[in-house]
């Protein structure tokens, strides 16, 4: 068969569904995950990609039961898929930013303090400004939206301290403050000099091990060579604000997510050494990727804090 022939016949049988599709599932390197970012089932995941081997006439992918892995084929095609889907989606962007940004799509990812307390107030008022823009706000730990936005299922990502990535740009955004926490009346509120060693017997309650804010913590708490007595896990801000209140015990926690509480009286900060401990968060977002004018755009806006202020959110 002539080659110009059969480069006529692969462009008919092979379709850019099923370059994305194959990608995906390489990316997840699983059949189920893949259908899971696609919002397909799992066999409508399995027939593009098998039809994608049937037209190459070569095996893409190993079957390592619930794993997959790339064949030396597939390898070959991930590379060129890659580049071809990210010229596509520079394609978009163009388009895009011909009609400015009455309309598109904005899809933000953020770890759980800002995701909760920061950034919805930043994304009201910026729907207010460009109310054509569909916007997306997924909240997750920072491993889990930082590689999001590396699979370019996010668009951005703001996160405490970011992975160093080459493939990430980082751009500083804002910094916090972790406090320690009491319930009103506790035997320690209006102490003066206290340290965490003398926090010792108290009992703590903590987010997950994978959480920034009991990193820092038990960073603190190894710096000091104390101790602390981890009296409970819970897995969002908001149950432990309401331990601490019930008197189950201490908590160290951004002040962002303590404004209302400390206004209220309902908790009190200690004041020990070493705190507050002032942590920074970044915006993340694919360095290789020419960013939509809605991405662009927000992430100035982001940067700015008038926002902050008409929601009134200190930046000192």
């Amino acid at each position: 068969m002539p080659r110009a022939q059969a480069q006529l016949d692969l462009d008919r049988a092979v379709t850019l569904r099923q370059l994305r599709t194959f990608k995906t599932v390489a990316d997840a390197s699983s059949f189920s995950l893949a259908a899971q970012r696609l919002k397909l089932s799992q066999p409508s995941v399995s027939y593009q990609v098998k039809e994608l081997e049937e037209a190459l006439g070569l095996p893409l992918l190993d079957r390592l039961g619930k794993r997959v892995k790339l064949t030396e084929a597939g390898t070959v095609l991930y590379g060129y898929a890659r580049r071809m889907l990210d010229v596509l989606d520079e394609a978009t962007v163009a388009v895009e930013e011909l009609r400015g940004i009455k309309r598109g799509s904005l899809r933000v990812g953020a770890s759980t303090t800002v995701g909760i307390y920061l950034l919805p107030a930043a994304l009201g008022a910026f729907k207010k400004l460009h109310p054509g823009l569909v916007i997306s706000l997924e909240i997750g730990t920072r491993t889990r939206v930082q590689d999001q936005v590396l699979r370019n299922e996010l668009d951005l990502a703001v996160v405490g301290p970011a992975s160093r990535d080459s493939e990430l740009a980082i751009i500083p955004f804002l910094s916090d403050e972790l406090v320690v926490v009491a319930p009103a009346g506790h035997p320690l509120a209006g102490k003066r000099s206290l340290t965490l060693k003398d926090l010792a017997g108290e009992p703590f309650i903590m987010r997950e091990a994978s959480s920034g804010s009991r990193w820092s913590l038990e960073k603190e708490a190894r710096k000091e060579g104390a101790k602390l007595q981890v009296a409970m896990e819970l897995g969002s801000n908001g149950a432990i604000k309401h331990a601490v209140e019930s008197g189950l015990g201490l908590a160290v926690i951004s002040r962002y997510a303590i404004t209302l509480e400390l206004a209220s009286r309902r908790l009190v900060e200690l004041k020990v050494r070493g705190f507050p401990i002032r942590r920074d968060w970044h915006i993340v977002h694919l360095r290789r990727r020419k960013l939509p004018a809605s991405v662009a755009t927000f992430i100035d806006f982001l940067k700015g804090t008038s926002w902050l202020s008409r929601n009134g959110v200190s930046t000192d």
